[in-house]
């Protein structure tokens, strides 16, 4: 795969298709490979981007945590841009990349088309009550923008474990159990490729860190870019108030659930998403 050098670090990435650039970025712990299932249903309308994150796959993994925050990631992603002459993409980041996402959009406005965020948050926190500037109608349903604690402790126990028991435990999180239970096939190929992908503790404990500081949810609402929020209505990393909260906080944004999806509902159900996408996109 071509690699590029961009901000002090080698980025691994991947281009195929044909059409409008479209920019996707992955989410925390995720290489390219994340995008698998969705790009036989872009590529015939997209000349798609997308790449390994610094900290996973490929890409550089810095030791030092201070070389990871949103600003990083987000100067990465039109750093990749840059290195391949495009001036204007559309960006469609999940999770972590859905973060980043968003970071790209208001630091560099102009170099972004149309944006699509998934199973993503606008603000990290534990305790919910302590978002600053939490809309009014959002106080009721607070408890549906955490994850219960259980999530957060089998996630971040990652670090003292193997990649395979790693792999495992992440499927109670990332995905919906009547999914799981149906597709075993989809769930031996996820682990089977987080392990060959498995990166450096420090890779993952640092772009960990950049979620925690992450927040945009006092930007947003000056954020004028047409945008698609998708979200899964089973998804225990991210609970969907944070997607329709997002939907809320966007002056333009359209919101689009993702039914009897987990949190890697763009694995779970990729024709649908990809379809959703693409509508969305072509539109603009």
């Amino acid at each position: 795969m071509p690699q590029a050098a961009i901000n002090g670090i080698t980025l691994n990435y991947e281009v195929a298709g044909n059409g409008s650039p479209l920019l996707l970025i992955m989410g925390l712990g995720g290489t390219l490979d994340g995008w698998r299932k969705e790009l036989p249903f872009l590529t015939d309308h997209f000349q798609v981007i997308y790449y390994d994150n610094r900290g996973v796959g490929q890409t550089t993994a810095p030791t030092d945590f201070t070389a990871y925050s949103m600003e990083h990631f987000a100067a990465d992603a039109i750093g990749l841009l840059d290195h391949l002459g495009i001036e204007r993409a559309h960006v469609w980041g999940v999770s972590m990349g859905g973060m980043i996402a968003q970071h790209v959009a208001l630091n560099y406005p102009e170099r972004v088309q149309g944006l699509v965020l998934g199973c993503t948050l606008s603000h990290y926190t534990n305790d919910p009550s302590n978002i600053p500037t939490l809309p009014t109608e959002f106080h009721a349903e607070a408890s549906n923008l955490a994850p219960e604690a259980w999530v957060l402790e089998l996630m971040l126990s990652g670090t003292q474990k193997s990649a395979q028991q790693v792999m495992q435990d992440s499927v109670r999180f990332n995905f919906a159990p009547a999914f799981v239970a149906a597709h075993p096939d989809v769930i031996e190929e996820y682990i089977e490729l987080g392990m060959r992908n498995h990166g450096p503790a420090h890779g993952f404990m640092g772009q960990w860190s950049a979620i925690m500081n992450h927040s945009t949810i006092e930007r947003l609402p000056k954020l004028q870019h047409p945008t698609l929020v998708q979200h899964g209505d089973a998804d225990a990393l991210v609970p969907i108030g944070n997607g329709r909260l997002l939907a809320y906080l966007l002056p333009n944004a359209e919101f689009q659930l993702i039914p009897g999806s987990g949190h890697c509902y763009f694995i779970e159900q990729p024709e649908l998403a990809s379809q959703g996408v693409t509508a969305f996109l072509q539109s603009l």
